[in-house]
């Protein structure tokens, strides 16, 4: 007799994938049910001994997912029986070049950690069995799915340890298909896939050898293919290790096939020495590696997830971690689907969920893949390109961060799964000046902010919006007589290409729409080009499936109305002018900061915050060490008229003298003006500032390829000089520098109030942590933890813009002939272009 069965949601296959995204439903929606299908049978829950084998397949986490782990409280247990990777080495066989990934280096426990997937799978196990909202079914055989309107109907052959075989029906409002890359139920719906066959096999094994890996995962590419080597073991002392050798697949059947003496040897010659000799090896697995794409992931009541939705390369381990990811949002969708009283599958709450993943699949697929062919390629255009790589690993900060990032899943965005994942933002109400609730010359205050520029400003208002900031009491010190005056008749000669993270912080301070409603410009494109030579790199919004980039916005704009905003805050007392003449720091933790005003008053804090510029006078009173340098260059600031349409785009020549950017503006629908920022070698500045505006506007339309026809005419023009400074540490006792006092770097990126805004966010955060923990404003643990998240971050932009610099500086003809192939390569690889795009929208 057939039974039937009614689930919420019935997900098919009981792997590593399945089992997870069971878990993760079950405790972001505790009232719904949940089937769990699987062809084999499930050990029971109380059976969770473990004993480690040598023949044991492993896999990979990022940190990412040992995050997820963490929130579904699991990972307690499965740490247990993991490998920690101290360090990942990738190197170049047969060239000099390499890179190393160091946890130490970024006071991280570790990059990674590798576990044995029989352990993953026991633990995945024991907690679907012990929750009371997920019914398992194993072992089972989904036979076919029958679509309905508003279901899908299982039905299964099911062997009952009692009543024997059963055919069973299980209607369900959403069926989840994770049962493999050959996924046979994905075949019979008819859903197609992308194929990109390798013509290569990865051979996966365990080997050992007679040095221990001290933790360290290696990543060596061959002109075969790669080949992985992930540590073993619970202790760094160990000296085995998880081994994928990816070959032709003629080749690799022949060393598949030969002995274990043979096999040894000839992974010793690949690899060579670095774990010393290769000693034993177990039982070979070997299978043929293509890359396979599901046409459709979702349909009506339906979606495909893990192998079955997408089937990786393993070259950088990325296929279950992504997986992971995938399951997280769709529990995040799912759960807000609930919420708004919609059907869980329904097509629409689906498609939001392809529609979230879909930068996170595309940059991790085409990050594996483009990987793969980069580093199996021996043309001599890809061999300069992967030197100039692995060269940019070591080198640039920046680069190696956003690298790092995307290999230990700590790139894409957070996921709010959990049932108190979800905030609901509050409306700080309006508040009249005359009522500021902190008496006029009151001396002590919780939190003093020299400098109301752009970077104080928004600290000062970031601050106050906290819920748990409220019965804070800030100072913000101002030098200056007052802001400077947005008009609306002219442009402003400095203006700012705000990212989508300073943009995301004025929305939440609560001043965005304001200003977005007075003159902001989006861009769409930005187009970068070697004026020394003929390569180019296009950057579209639409490739990260943005409606755009960022925005132009004035500078005196900005301050305007976050100066508004921040007499809208009770808490907020604004001392204007007055300027910081003596700084008193006691050497006792408990005694508070103290400062002198040049109008005598003294006023007291717990926390001294300077945002007062490059120039900051807190800096040099605290007595703070920088590393500076003059670039002996100008930046020339105007605004100008082109004869064509700037196309929404920001436009940047790197020449030999120094980079030109064209930033464009907008006013009533006129899209013929831009700000420009031309960096130029101090003689060359000078000599460009005495030419009257008509000769400047034509050796200007000369400079710039006369890319939008004529520069027509110019506005005042005002020539910077240009140096980079970089506080050594950001922070003393009760003090830190935040915005241009810690770091001033080239405006070549345009990237300096945006890195500004970005301490502030960080900053901002680390003061909210402590409010809602009770840890007192002078701890030292708040301030340890800001520098941790931004000195890092802050010194790899300079550093990149430094090697920028030099880089189109040169005049070489091999680094001119390496910069436009690797440009011209760049261009053409869309994944790390991606990369790049998200690192400077500035957003996870």
């Amino acid at each position: 007799m057939t039974q039937s069965f009614e689930f919420d949601i019935a997900i098919i296959g009981g792997g590593m994938v399945g089992a997870s995204l069971a878990s993760l439903l079950a405790a972001s929606l505790p009232q719904v049910q949940i089937a769990l299908i699987d062809s084999q049978p499930f050990a029971r829950a109380d059976e969770i001994h473990f004993q480690s084998s040598f023949d044991a397949r492993s896999t990979a986490l990022s940190l990412g997912s040992v995050e997820i782990f963490k929130q579904l409280g699991l990972w307690n247990l499965l740490q247990q029986h993991v490998t920690a990777i101290a360090q990942v080495h990738v190197s170049d066989r047969g060239h000099f070049l390499g890179g190393v990934i160091d946890a130490a280096e970024r006071d991280l426990d570790a990059v990674g950690y590798v576990v044995e997937n029989t352990w993953l799978g026991k633990v995945l196990l024991a907690h679907v069995q012990a929750q009371s909202n997920i019914h398992c079914f194993a072992p089972a055989q989904v036979t076919h799915i029958v679509p309905h309107e508003h279901s899908a109907q299982l039905h299964l052959l099911h062997t009952h340890p009692e009543k024997g075989e059963q055919v069973l029906l299980i209607n369900t409002s959403l069926a989840v298909i994770a049962d493999g890359g050959e996924s046979t139920l994905r075949q019979q719906l008819g859903i197609g896939t992308d194929v990109r066959a390798y013509e290569q096999t990865a051979i996966i094994t365990n080997v050992e050898f007679s040095e221990p890996h001290n933790g360290v995962a290696f990543e060596r590419f061959t002109d075969q293919g790669p080949i992985a080597l992930l540590p073993l073991g619970e202790s760094h002392h160990s000296s085995q290790a998880a081994l994928v050798w990816t070959l032709p697949s003629a080749q690799a059947e022949e060393i598949q096939s030969g002995s274990d003496e043979i096999f040894l040897a000839q992974l010793q010659e690949r690899f060579g020495h670095r774990v010393g000799k290769f000693t034993r090896v177990a039982k070979r697995f070997a299978y043929p590696l293509q890359l396979t794409l599901a046409q459709e992931q979702v349909r009506s009541h339906l979606v495909l997830m893990g192998n079955a939705a997408h089937f990786l390369h393993p070259v950088a381990g990325q296929g279950f971690n992504l997986a992971l990811r995938d399951c997280a949002c769709l529990a995040e969708i799912l759960r807000k689907a609930v919420a708004d009283n919609q059907s869980l599958g329904d097509l629409s709450v689906l498609q939001q969920y392809v529609a979230m993943q879909a930068l996170d699949q595309e940059i991790t697929i085409e990050f594996s893949d483009k990987l793969v062919r980069l580093f199996s390629n021996n043309q001599l255009p890809l061999i300069a390109l992967r030197h100039l790589g692995l060269l940019s690993l070591e080198s640039l900060p920046l680069l190696k961060d956003q690298f790092v990032a995307q290999t230990m899943g700590t790139a894409g965005r957070k996921f709010h799964w959990k049932p108190d994942g979800f905030l609901a933002a509050e409306k700080t109400p309006a508040v009249d000046p005359a009522s500021k609730i902190i008496p006029h010359g009151s001396s002590h205050f919780d939190v003093i902010i020299v400098g109301a520029g752009l970077v104080g400003a928004s600290l000062a208002c970031a601050i106050a919006q906290l819920n748990a900031a409220q019965s804070l009491r800030i100072a913000v010190i101002e030098a200056s007589n007052s802001a400077a005056q947005f008009s609306g008749d002219n442009f402003d000669p400095r203006v700012v290409a705000l990212t989508h993270a300073s943009e995301n912080l004025l929305k939440k301070i609560g001043c965005w729409n304001g200003i977005a409603n007075e003159r902001v410009c989006a861009y769409r494109e930005m187009k970068v080009w070697d004026g020394e030579g003929t390569a180019a790199i296009e950057f579209d919004c639409a490739d990260v499936q943005q409606d755009h980039l960022g925005h132009i916005v004035e500078n005196s704009l900005l301050v305007a109305h976050l100066r508004k905003r921040m007499d809208e805050f009770a808490t907020i007392q604004l001392i204007q002018p007055a300027a910081v003449v003596a700084l008193h720091s006691e050497a006792d933790m408990a005694s508070p900061v103290r400062i002198t005003l040049n109008n005598g008053d003294e006023i007291t804090g717990s926390l001294l915050i300077a945002a007062d510029g490059a120039q900051s006078s807190v800096r040099e009173l605290a007595g703070f060490a920088t590393r500076e340098w003059d670039y002996n260059q100008q930046a020339i600031i105007t605004t100008v008229r082109t004869e064509k349409p700037h196309e929404f785009t920001a436009w940047q020549r790197f020449m030999h003298t120094g980079p030109l950017a064209f930033l464009p503006l907008q006013q009533n629908g006129d899209a013929h003006q831009c700000s420009i920022v031309w960096s130029a070698d101090n003689d060359f500045a000078q000599e460009l500032m005495a030419l009257d505006d008509e000769h400047f506007c034509a050796r200007l339309t000369d400079a710039f390829e006369s890319r939008l026809g004529k520069v027509i005419r110019c506005d005042q023009r005002y020539c910077i000089p240009l140096r980079q400074r970089h506080a050594t540490s950001y922070i003393q006792q009760r003090i830190a520098l935040v915005g241009d006092a810690a770091h001033n770097i080239h405006p070549l990126a345009g990237q300096g109030v945006n890195l500004g805004l970005l301490d502030v966010i960080a900053l901002v955060n680390e003061i909210e942590r402590a409010l809602v923990r009770g840890i007192p404003l002078h701890d030292a643990s708040i301030l340890r933890r800001y520098q941790r998240q931004r000195l890092a971050g802050n010194l790899g932009m300079m550093s990149a813009m430094e090697g920028f610099k030099r880089l189109f500086g040169s005049r070489s003809i091999a680094i001119n002939w390496l910069r436009n192939t690797g440009m011209r390569q760049l261009n053409s690889v869309s994944g790390i272009k991606k990369i790049i795009i998200n690192a400077a929208l500035g957003v996870p």
